[in-house]
C-alpha cells in the first residue's frame, strides 16, 4: 500500500523529493515531443512507450548536456532520451558525465560517485539487479527512488539519504 500512496507524492516530506515524484517521474500531462515520438516508432508497445516517456521527463528535468548509455538500449528509447535537449549520447563516460542510464542486461559497470550525478537503471529486480544494489550501498546516493522496474539516484551531498518506494 505504501508503494501506491508514495508514487501519487503522499508521504513524502522533503518538497524537491515530491515535486520530483508528481511533476516529473509521474506527470500526466502531454508533453510537446510525445506525438512525434510515437509516429517515429509505431511498433513500440504502450508500456515501453509510457518508460520512455518518463525517461523523456527525467532527461527534460536535469538537461544534462551528455547521457551515458549502457546496456541493451533499443533505438527508440535513445530517441526519447536524446529529444528533450538535444542531449550527446555516448557509451564511455567522460569527465563531466552526470547522466547514466542503464538499460537492460548492463554486465560488470563500475561507476565514479560525483556530486549532482544522476543515475537511471532499468531492469533493477533481475538483470541489473546488483548493480542496483551496488549503487544503493553507496553513501554518497542521497536520493534514491525504487519504482519497481526501474531505479533513480540522485547523488547530492546536501541532501539527507532517503529510499522512496515508488
Amino acid at each position: 500500500m505504501s508503494r501506491l500512496l508514495h508514487r501519487y507524492g503522499f508521504g513524502i516530506q522533503s518538497p524537491w523529493a515530491y515535486s520530483l515524484v508528481r511533476n516529473v517521474l509521474f506527470e500526466s500531462l502531454r508533453y510537446y515531443a510525445y506525438d512525434d515520438l510515437k509516429a517515429k516508432h509505431p511498433q513500440s508497445s504502450r508500456k515501453e512507450r509510457k518508460r520512455n516517456e518518463q525517461l523523456f521527463r527525467i532527461v527534460n528535468h536535469f538537461k544534462p548536456s551528455e547521457i551515458v548509455v549502457t546496456g541493451n538500449c533499443p533505438p527508440s528509447t535513445l530517441d526519447y532520451l536524446q529529444t528533450p535537449v538535444g542531449s550527446v549520447i555516448c557509451q564511455m563516460p567522460t569527465e563531466n558525465s552526470l547522466f547514466y542510464y542503464y538499460a537492460p542486461e548492463t554486465k560488470g559497470e563500475r561507476l565514479e560517485m560525483k556530486e549532482n550525478m544522476v543515475v537511471v537503471i532499468d531492469d533493477i529486480c533481475h538483470s541489473n539487479k546488483s548493480l542496483w544494489e551496488q549503487l544503493l550501498n553507496q553513501p554518497q546516493a542521497t536520493a534514491i527512488f525504487d519504482m519497481g522496474y526501474r531505479g533513480f539516484i540522485y547523488f547530492d551531498p546536501k541532501r539527507i539519504r532517503q529510499i522512496y518506494q515508488l
